[in-house]
């Protein structure tokens, strides 16, 4: 059975990665304190928060508005440089499904793409500079390799594993841009803040299908 995903699933889905990165909080900000300012799961978790607040004031959004306006908002609350790569991820995806009222695997793997060429845009970075992309390519690259879909729960699962893979190996690299390059020696063996993000976003979304859908 393959799986569709309505308003309320996106909803659903922006309550859950709100929780968890509140969850998470404190452990992106270490992350974060070895390459950067130290506020990457502040800005994680205060964004999703207000965007949570702001879908409940909120009647009759579409699957595309929740994405552009609820992106808006991340970025209005976090007035940082992952809030305006978020939004910009964020209004990518939601422009792609513009007008859909269901989504389904084929969606997400579009969605996925322009998120990422969006924030490759914003950003000006690449893979392999230790970067939220770090994780999001690769599960991308194995979603654009699976030219059999019937599989979906299998399929998404190694999505995850490819992201969570993505994000251990940004140990191993040199940050190349941003704020963290100016501290290269301190990030090696550290996981770059942002591709961990990228991997509990992607974790989060395919645990909702798996659990909604195939449990």
């Amino acid at each position: 059975m393959a799986f569709q995903l309505q308003q309320e699933d996106i909803k659903k889905i922006c309550i859950q990665l709100a929780n968890i990165f509140n969850q998470e909080k404190n452990y992106l900000n270490d992350l974060d304190s070895k390459i950067g300012d130290g506020d990457h799961g502040l800005s994680m978790s205060r964004g999703f928060n207000v965007i949570v607040k702001y879908l409940e004031n909120s009647q009759n959004l579409s699957i595309s508005d929740i994405l552009t306006k609820g992106g808006l908002q991340f970025n209005e609350a976090t007035g940082s440089t992952i809030g305006i790569l978020i939004f910009s991820a964020m209004r990518a995806a939601g422009l792609t499904v513009k007008d859909k009222q269901l989504i389904d695997l084929g969606d997400l793997q579009n969605m996925l793409a322009a998120s990422i060429e969006a924030i490759k845009k914003r950003g000006k970075a690449s893979k392999g500079q230790k970067t939220i992309l770090d994780s999001l390519i690769p599960a991308l690259e194995y979603l654009e390799g699976q030219k059999n879909k019937d599989n979906e729960p299998t399929i998404i699962q190694e999505t995850i594993n490819k992201a969570y893979e993505g994000a251990e190996l940004t140990k191993k690299l040199e940050p190349q841009i941003g704020r963290a390059r100016w501290f290269k020696e301190r990030s090696i063996g550290v996981i770059d803040p942002g591709s961990y993000t990228g991997y509990i976003i992607i974790k989060t979304v395919g645990e909702y299908i798996l659990e909604s859908f195939y449990n």
